[in-house]
């Protein structure tokens, strides 16, 4: 040990400063050492019925499938079920086909509601607009959608869930899009709100330049193997294909383009 150094807390006083902490932030303490680890450990500081230490099971897409597969060991009395037969009222024989299209912090968003499938709570979604997209795509945009879910318990009990175009992997009337920028200076897109219940068309400004045309960008591998996503710090980031990510602030609706880490022959 360093002599200069100041001596460690003692895990009394650590154990009370770690107390005051938000959950999140306690989970993360336990990766600072060992000594951390050892306090909330032995102090109880997590709640196991919020953060359980052991896995309850994966969901898994696989390609080719149009259903969700659920892995778990077997248990006489799984915590985890991957049936969600509680979320469709009537006889649970008839259930229909469950594809989770999107996760996020603990949520899952299926075709009819969003689950958490630890405490089986769950809230029925209502339908889509018939118009995936209010904005027409640019000539060339793949007419698909992808559907993402966004939701901070550390900031609200309510979630969020948006309908994006796909940037399409075959190339389509690639003659007529030489000049269709993405993403555009304005993208109006679907956003289901908790809070309100309903869907509504947002309109959201681009902050900085478009990553380029959409010639470059089609026919990539990650528009092939798409929902690439990732949620952190209010924004949502979605990989739309080899040349960038869209990074989608649905607080105050801006979409910014990050570009891609420098390509390498092998991918993920």
């Amino acid at each position: 040990m360093d002599p200069a150094a100041p001596p460690p807390l003692p895990d009394d006083a650590l154990a009370v400063v770690l107390r005051r902490l938000a959950p999140r932030d306690i989970a993360a303490s336990r990766c600072v050492c060992k000594a951390w680890r050892r306090v909330v450990d032995d102090r109880r500081l997590l709640r196991a019925d919020l953060l359980p230490r052991s896995l309850g099971g994966i969901f898994l897409n696989l390609h080719g499938l149009w259903f969700t597969q659920f892995l778990a060991r077997p248990t006489t009395g799984a915590a985890v079920s991957g049936r969600f037969d509680y979320t469709v009222p009537g006889d649970p024989d008839r259930l229909p086909i469950i594809y989770v299209h999107d996760h996020c912090n603990g949520l899952l968003l299926l075709d009819h509601c969003v689950v958490n499938p630890a405490t089986r709570q769950w809230a029925l979604l209502p339908p889509r607009p018939e118009d995936r997209l209010p904005q027409p795509p640019p000539p060339g945009m793949d007419v698909s959608t992808d559907e993402y879910l966004v939701f901070d318990p550390t900031l609200s009990p309510d979630f969020e869930s948006l309908i994006l175009p796909r940037v399409p992997y075959k190339p389509s009337e690639i003659d007529e899009c030489e000049e269709s920028e993405w993403p555009p200076s304005t993208l109006i897109l679907p956003v289901f709100s908790s809070k309100t219940g309903s869907w509504e068309e947002r309109t959201f400004g681009r902050e900085g330049d478009a990553a380029g045309t959409l010639p470059g960008m089609v026919g990539s591998r990650r528009s092939f193997f798409r929902h690439q996503r990732g949620y952190w710090r209010g924004a949502l980031y979605v990989c739309c294909s080899d040349c960038f990510i869209m990074r989608i602030s649905l607080s105050d609706s801006i979409i910014e383009s990050l570009d891609c880490p420098q390509k390498t022959e092998n991918f993920i």
